[in-house]
């Protein structure tokens, strides 16, 4: 059975890969290379019973409703860690919480402060069933989900690592300045800050779909390494140039975002 699964991811992802060099449209092609991912990686790491369906179930899966109080913090470093299921963070926490959320598969969390500066950790209590999940499909109806709302005042360096997942980032009101994406076979699409300065973006993927939204208004300088990603970047708003693309008033402005995108096998759109 391991060895069927493993044959048949890899067929799935050579499929993709090929579909992505001959048809328009970028989800089929991405679906595919995540279906065949999920293939390899869950029949390897014995995530099927013998009637073919993962252990457990729905009522199997925890839901915490958690809120961090903000403790006299003045900025925080978030690394969110999430493998399966639709991730989706905004602002919204009241005065008091450095954040607050509903987490399907329950919630380990780890936090460290130097002064006011607070660092947190946080990632699926119950790990083993996070690769159980049809990518995209968000398991159970949603029983993996994370519903993230951050304070809108704080200084924040976000830092997320998921994995076949969905991931919807609201971040026009929040305060961010430096933003990590690592990402496999996953959706993602990223509001950036619309009065937060000077933010870095970083983002890493594989066979995935990444859409960054620039407000209007904010300037952007973006670099792009890729494989065989299809690049769509608006031109009319950020010009090519021989560093990459840029904002005609991208040194003078006041809020403006700095992005760089190395990305393998899916596509990447920044508008």
């Amino acid at each position: 059975m391991r060895r069927w699964s493993s044959v048949a991811g890899v067929v799935l992802i050579v499929l993709g890969v090929l579909a992505i060099f001959r048809i328009g449209w970028i989800f089929w092609p991405l679906l595919l290379i995540g279906v065949g991912v999920w293939f390899i990686m869950g029949f390897s790491r014995g995530g099927f019973s013998r009637s073919g369906f993962s252990r457990g179930g729905p009522g199997s899966v925890t839901r915490e409703q958690t809120a961090l109080p903000l403790e006299g913090a003045t900025e925080a470093v978030i690394t969110i860690r999430h493998g399966a299921g639709r991730l989706t963070v905004s602002g919204g926490a009241g005065a008091d919480q450095l954040l607050t959320g509903s987490f399907g598969g329950g919630l380990d969390v780890s936090r460290t402060a130097d002064g006011g500066r607070v660092t947190v950790d946080m990632r699926v209590r119950d790990r083993d069933v996070s690769h159980y999940f049809f990518p995209w499909g968000r398991g159970w109806a949603g029983a993996l989900d994370w519903d993230i709302a951050m304070n809108s005042s704080l200084p924040l360096s976000l830092r997320l690592e998921t994995g076949a997942s969905e991931s919807r980032l609201s971040l026009t009101d929040l305060n961010v300045t430096n933003l990590s994406i690592k990402t496999g076979a996953s959706s993602t699409t990223v509001d950036l800050p619309r009065a937060a300065g000077l933010t870095r973006v970083q983002v890493e993927s594989g066979a995935a779909a990444v859409k960054l939204r620039v407000p209007q208004g904010v300037a952007a300088s973006i670099q792009v390494k890729s494989a065989l990603a299809g690049i769509h970047v608006d031109r009319s708003r950020f010009p090519l140039s021989a560093a990459g693309y840029a904002s005609p008033d991208y040194a003078g402005a006041a809020n403006k975002v700095e992005i760089f995108v190395e990305t393998g096998v899916g596509s990447v759109d920044i508008y």
